[in-house]
């Protein structure tokens, strides 16, 4: 059989069509998690950003050259940068073999056999079989895709379309699977998973999901990622309350605190409707992580200090801060922009803010005990690496853990040293 490796960039969301794609195509060819020893290889493209598209870019020119050098037979470039510019491509790398778009992941066979390009915008229901890469113990469940939102900095509706949603009984089926093979942890993720169900349904059926999720023997934490700040949010803070296994988590991105930036964003919510969702998250003790931009166009120094006021008044547990970039295709890009300089000093001065809420924040951990998940055991420094109910994969605090504990336990400890970004954590026998 011929090998096939595959390289995911991006965001979970695309780490999911890559394992729904190994899936589909270990039907018909031997996988490999080596691009050396691959006789075809297909790359996962991320378009969000320039700098994504640039790297995507990159390693298509890697595998290029090993093509042309003989060390592999094909190459197929699959996900959002065909989907936004596939022409573009083209034309930039004749020797690729294929091209599949994010919403034609199912024709990645076809592309491997025949070549071509499979793209379109009609949104794809991509119930294929899927090869877990994430760590035995937590997988990404995609519950949707596409937005229909149009923020004005945002390409991702020119690249998936609209919000289109799987059903629950799919997804109840894929999460028993996923809990088959191991997995503990569901971390739900979507373009906007406060938007889930509204085309299948004609209106937001998050809330009825995580019941039949919870529903799921061998679940422990379900975790919620990508929210938005609509009223439905309220409904949700409220379930959370009350639920056995959604963990008191939130990834809320926000992008602003000033009306006059989320009008110029085409946020469709208030600085007050965010408060008041703040205020909810924060009285319930959910931990809340976000997103926000710096340097918009037209952000005037007085905005800046706004959403610097916001941030430190309510203490945002994680925070991933982004200097604005300009996309050609986005309603911001002919709007007057911001200087290269303060956007810089901007993006600095929010940094510092981040790393002083951080150790304030663990610093008020510690000798409080607390749930965590170990995610690996290190044997060069005789410690477990995992995290607490309160942090998300690869993107929050790290639990450490002196001694081996069991890959995918959960555990009880106390927080005994901190530093702003990790905890030392003494096990509760």
């Amino acid at each position: 059989m011929k090998r096939v490796s595959l390289i995911s960039l991006g965001c979970p969301k695309n780490l999911v069509d890559s394992e729904r794609v190994l899936g589909e195509v270990s039907s018909k060819y031997s996988i490999t998690f080596g691009t050396d020893n691959a006789d075809i290889v297909l790359i996962n493209t991320c378009a969000f950003l320039k700098e994504s598209r640039e790297e995507s870019e990159e390693v298509i020119k890697e595998f290029i050259e090993k093509k042309e050098k003989g060390k592999i037979e094909k190459l197929i470039v699959i996900g959002c940068y065909p989907s936004l510019d596939v022409g573009n491509l083209k034309k930039k790398f004749p020797f690729v073999d294929g091209f599949v778009g994010t919403n034609n992941i199912k024709d990645v066979l076809l592309a491997i056999e025949n070549g071509g390009v499979y793209v379109d915008k009609t949104p794809e229901y991509a119930d294929l079989p899927r090869l877990q890469v994430t760590l035995s113990h937590y997988s990404y469940l995609k519950i949707a895709d596409g937005c229909s939102h149009r923020c004005a900095f945002c390409l991702i509706p020119k690249i998936k379309g609209d919000t289109h949603s799987f059903d629950i009984d799919f997804l109840v089926h894929e999460a028993e699977a996923l809990s088959k093979n191991g997995v503990k942890e569901l971390v739900l993720i979507a373009q906007d998973t406060t938007q889930y169900g509204i085309d299948l349904y004609k209106q937001v059926k998050l809330v009825d999901l995580l019941e039949e999720l919870e529903k799921i023997d061998g679940v422990s934490w379900i975790r919620l990622l990508y929210t938005y700040p609509s009223p439905y949010m309220h409904k949700v803070i409220d379930y959370i309350k009350r639920s056995k296994k959604v963990v008191p988590y939130i990834d809320m991105p926000i992008q602003h605190a000033s009306d006059r930036m989320l009008r110029a964003m085409l946020r469709m919510y208030s600085k007050k409707d965010l408060e008041q969702i703040v205020e909810s998250m924060k009285s319930s003790h959910i931990a809340f992580r976000t997103s926000v931009i710096v340097g918009f166009p037209t952000e005037t120094e007085d905005d800046f200090k706004e959403l610097e006021k916001f941030i430190e008044k309510y203490e945002i547990d994680h925070i991933g801060i982004f200097k604005y970039s300009n996309e050609y295709g986005t309603i911001s890009y002919n709007m007057k922009q911001v200087e290269e300089e303060i956007k810089q000093e901007r993006f600095e001065r929010l940094n510092e803010l981040k790393d002083k809420l951080a150790i304030k924040r663990s610093k008020s951990f510690i000798g409080k005990e607390i749930s965590f998940i170990v995610d690996y055991y290190d044997s060069t420094s005789k410690n477990s690496y995992g995290r607490s109910i309160y942090d998300a994969p690869d993107i929050d605090n790290v639990v450490i853990v002196k001694g081996k504990l069991k890959q995918g336990g959960i555990y009880r400890g106390i927080v005994r040293q901190v530093n702003p970004y990790e905890w030392l954590v003494e096990v509760i026998k």
